[in-house]
């Protein structure tokens, strides 16, 4: 009976953890596809679409849901137990949204002004936090790391003439 109820512990603690690992994944999820959303809304609509982080427990996509062209706020909580911050790479300083809040608009490109990291984190901290980047270019990235200057990339300054690259043809 000892051995059974100690696995059955193991078993139980297990699933807990595997639960929390599940919410928190499909949270990160959750996130990107609203940003994702506000990305394509704002293409389509010309900019304006965004998403509000100014909470740690939940955020508002700000979405033409409907697709009268009229935005509407839609507020998303996440699962008991999830909180959500954000940084402004190169800082690494995590900063609480609740005490100040950041929106990340997207233009009419699908480009935002800035890279945010987002964090979303379980409150026991057994298990991994999971991570959303927005680049300046729009994209996201989900669990990676930004290292470095961030910059937005620029073009490179190429001449192109008429005749560069092509091959004279002979009869």
């Amino acid at each position: 009976m000892t051995i059974v109820a100690g696995l059955t512990t193991l078993a139980l603690i297990s699933f807990q953890r595997s639960s929390r690992t599940f919410k928190l994944s499909g949270a990160t999820r959750n996130l990107s596809a609203y940003l994702e959303k506000a990305r394509v809304n704002s293409v389509r609509r010309h900019g304006g679409a965004n998403v509000v982080i100014d909470s740690t427990t939940s955020y508002t996509a700000n979405i033409d849901f409907s697709g009268t062209g009229t935005l509407y706020p839609r507020t998303i909580s996440l699962p008991p137990g999830t909180s959500l911050r954000y940084t402004l790479p190169p800082a690494t300083t995590s900063i609480d949204p609740s005490a100040t809040p950041i929106t990340i608009t997207y233009d009419w490109r699908g480009r935002t002004t800035n890279t945010v990291l987002l964090t979303l984190t379980d409150s026991i901290g057994d298990i991994a936090s999971s991570t959303v980047i927005v680049g300046p270019a729009g994209d996201l990235s989900t669990d990676t790391t930004v290292t470095g200057p961030v910059t937005t990339p620029t073009p490179q300054n190429t001449t192109v003439t008429t005749t560069t690259g092509i091959k004279s043809m002979q009869n």
